[in-house]
């Protein structure tokens, strides 16, 4: 899960302000979508429409819709299971921002 601290902080307020945004599914979450029949077997187009921290803060939820679903469904999942598309400008620094692995390692080599 993504730990929401203060090197994420920045990252959700700027993508915040973008909303909403284009994203693709993960293959964890696409598992799950396809497992209930909320969608066929492609991958739709998905529209990040808020984000926010979960009940404890710790890690960075988003709510999104389906492109092309009729009945406008909002889900919530974490943002870890949903990639942005390519063409916006929060898509680059989105993997370094959510991933705390990452984040860790890249203090190690630093320091």
């Amino acid at each position: 899960m993504i730990k929401f601290d203060r090197e994420a902080h920045p990252f959700v307020e700027r993508l915040r302000r973008s909303l909403p945004a284009s994203a693709h599914v993960r293959q964890p979450l696409l598992g799950y979508l396809q497992s209930r029949q909320i969608i066929g077997s492609t991958s739709p187009t998905l529209r990040i429409v808020n984000v926010f921290s979960s009940d404890h803060g710790e890690n960075i939820m988003c709510q999104f819709t389906i492109e092309g679903d009729a009945r406008t469904r909002v889900f919530v999942a974490p943002l870890t299971h949903l990639a942005l598309d390519r063409r916006h400008p929060a898509a680059r620094e989105a993997p370094k921002a959510i991933s705390p692995r990452r984040r860790r390692s890249e203090a190690m080599t630093r320091g």
